[in-house]
């Protein structure tokens, strides 16, 4: 006989140890997995939380289980009779109501796939030498015996520079949307305050402005991608339902805002954890730049150790049946994608990197319909910033200061990552 799921039953996240953050991600990881039980947790809102990998990759590929809709994040931007007041947070529903992670059957398959078409991996592949020229600019203006921050010097620079020249950005509109990137931090505090709310809002609403723009200059100078997006745009012969299926994106614009927010700001985490895990792991470092090839496992690894995201919501469209139980449609449900990584069932000793480990069941990215979309280029520009530093001979040292990792944030997001410098070439 099929059981309901009794959440409210369940042992709370703050049981063991979690309240949010990296800064106790890995404590209640040790403690959580020490015992076969329990098998899940909830929010302190009596929400389900999916830690293990084996349910993660099972509720993640089970079309029951969807994204969590637009209406459901901000309820009171689309309840009836709402007033033409724009509440606090107005301005990120506005932007994140474009992003397929809010969209399900039957809008998510063609969204998804017109991203794809896009970034997926062959066309990030043909991407990869702007992206080197990028990184090669940034790695070149590193000086032999200085002290930078590796975060906002090489990761945010890369992968700012990048998307910039990509999408026609001007020198200054790169500098803006830089630091909208870097106040679209606060997104992922696990406690928001009003002020995160109006810093939040201001900066999405100048994202969103810009991103606009671009999309206008490339319509105009016939960039292919962004016709193909317009082209498919028009198809999307979709009835708005923010409840449950989502909004389909009024304009090309709209879909880069809406979708690109992992692209400025989660990609940076990307490249910045690869490089703080590489640092201290400095054998596996010096292997890496003695055999290149190497690299790409290198950063999946290094990815698993520190995944940029320890969590995202989903939600349950329909009836989910499994074991013997049932999780009621309209469950909300954390996915703790990041715990999937730490899972010792699946990686032993999950908190030493190793180069040679198996990858399958990495949950990085997530799983299913609903990976990551963007990951390819997100590993593609961590990459090429790597190649860059083995190219150019930089090496990276200890600084006085040490790396700074934000508290309470559902994001494993350094805030400073100093590092010294030393280069054979001593630059130019």
């Amino acid at each position: 006989m099929t059981e309901r799921l009794d959440i409210k039953s369940l042992p709370a996240m703050s049981e063991y140890g979690f309240t949010g953050g990296r800064d106790n991600f890995r404590a209640f990881c040790r403690k959580v997995f020490a015992a076969p039980e329990p098998r899940f947790l909830r929010t302190p809102d009596n929400n389900l939380v999916v830690f293990r990998n084996a349910d993660l990759i099972r509720f993640g590929t089970a079309p029951e289980i969807g994204n969590l809709p637009i209406g459901r994040m901000y309820p009171d931007s689309f309840r009836e009779g709402a007033g033409p007041e724009r509440p606090p947070g107005w301005e990120i529903g506005e932007v994140i109501s474009s992003q397929i992670f809010t969209f399900n059957p039957p809008l998510h398959g063609p969204a998804r796939r017109m991203i794809l078409n896009w970034l997926g991996p062959k066309q990030v592949g043909q991407m990869a030498e702007l992206a080197r020229d990028v990184a090669r600019t940034v790695v070149g203006r590193m000086r032999d015996g200085e002290t930078i921050d590796l975060v906002e010097s090489v990761a945010e620079a890369v992968v700012v520079g990048f998307w910039s020249r990509l999408l026609y950005l001007t020198d200054e509109e790169a500098m803006v949307i830089g630091r909208c990137a870097q106040d679209m931090t606060r997104l992922f505090h696990a406690n928001r305050s009003q002020e995160d709310l109006r810093i939040l809002d201001r900066a999405f609403a100048e994202y969103a402005r810009l991103l606009h723009l671009a999309s206008l200059r490339g319509l105009e100078r016939g960039d292919p991608a962004m016709l193909e997006i317009a082209a498919k745009l028009k198809e999307l012969d979709i009835t708005d339902d923010p409840y449950e299926v989502g909004l389909v994106p009024k304009s090309v614009g709209a879909v880069l805002a809406g979708n690109l927010i992992d692209g400025f700001h989660t990609a940076a985490l990307a490249a910045a954890n690869t490089l703080h895990v590489l640092f201290h792991n400095p054998d596996a470092l010096a292997a890496v730049r003695r055999s290149p090839e190497t690299l790409p496992r290198a950063i999946a690894e290094a990815l698993r150790l520190e995944p940029p995201v320890l969590a995202l919501n989903r939600y349950a469209l329909r009836d989910f049946h499994f074991d013997g139980l049932v999780l009621p449609a309209g469950s909300k449900v954390m996915m703790m994608w990041a715990a999937g990584n730490h899972d010792p069932s699946v990686f032993p000793e999950p908190e030493r990197f190793d180069i040679s480990r198996p990858q399958p069941g990495l949950t990085t990215f997530g799983s299913g319909i609903h990976i990551c979309p963007g990951r390819h280029a997100g590993v593609m520009l961590t990459r090429v910033m790597l190649e860059e530093f083995f190219a150019q001979e930089v090496e990276i040292g200890n600084a006085e200061k040490p790396a700074e990792w934000i508290p309470d944030h559902f994001m494993s997001q350094l805030r400073v990552f100093p590092a010294s410098i030393s280069r054979l070439d001593k630059g130019d």
